[in-house]
């Protein structure tokens, strides 16, 4: 395994943990559409993270494709949680999701856009 194979992964796994702690930590007080769209937000970005483990060992332009869908899911998530939570958890969940957009993005560049 390279050391590009070993970082992929670790970057994986780095998204999956932000995901199962933002996840995990989901108001039940939310208002009904909240409630609702911050379930559907869990199960997506359960998928995208999932995806991303897929293709740790595709060609390069599948993983592109992934990461970028990937940053697409997780923006819209950050959308959710922008207008559905509030107070100091929103604030930590946001700076998480921003560092899992730093990465991803990162990624992109460095594997993506030569």
């Amino acid at each position: 395994m390279t050391w590009q194979e070993r970082n992929r992964r670790r970057r994986v796994a780095a998204c999956a943990a932000v995901a199962a702690f933002l996840l995990s930590s989901l108001p039940a007080a939310a208002a009904p559409s909240c409630q609702r769209e911050l379930g559907t937000t869990d199960i997506t970005l359960i998928k995208s993270v999932l995806h991303l483990r897929g293709v740790v060992h595709a060609p390069e332009d599948q993983q592109c494709a992934v990461y970028r869908q990937h940053v697409a899911t997780v923006s819209k998530v950050r959308e959710v949680f922008e207008r559905c939570l509030s107070g100091a958890k929103r604030d930590a969940d946001l700076q998480q999701l921003e560092g899992v957009l730093d990465d991803a993005n990162g990624v992109i560049a460095r594997m993506c856009d030569r």
